[in-house]
């Protein structure tokens, strides 16, 4: 399974790679937010310390958004995500303030 999130916003223009068939992430979770230890760094005031992460299910070849108590929110599809969402490719997520288009082939 490949994933990729493209952002969307003006300020970058290159895609991330969360996973592919040649590199794969350590740990089923990919987390995004402000903090060094985070896979994806988002040095903005609207993005959490540990804003969210990704869940890749190999299994099952799903991938899930889970919120990790943002103050500014995680959403798809301009819907809040509460808990858990499962992210479809070409879903729009929001992380704070940051737009980015699910990719999963």
């Amino acid at each position: 399974m490949e994933i990729t999130l493209e952002r969307l916003d003006e300020n970058e223009e290159r895609d991330i790679v969360v996973e592919t068939e040649e590199f794969s992430i350590a740990q089923p979770e990919f987390i995004i937010g402000r903090a060094h230890d985070c896979h994806l760094q988002l040095t903005h005031d609207f993005v959490s310390r540990h804003h969210c992460e990704l869940i890749v299910d190999e299994r099952s070849q799903a991938v899930r958004v889970r919120d990790l108590g943002s103050q500014n929110g995680t959403y798809v599809n301009q819907t809040f995500v509460k808990d858990e969402c499962e992210l479809k490719d070409g879903d729009k997520l929001l992380v704070g303030c940051i737009p980015f288009e699910v990719h999963i082939e």
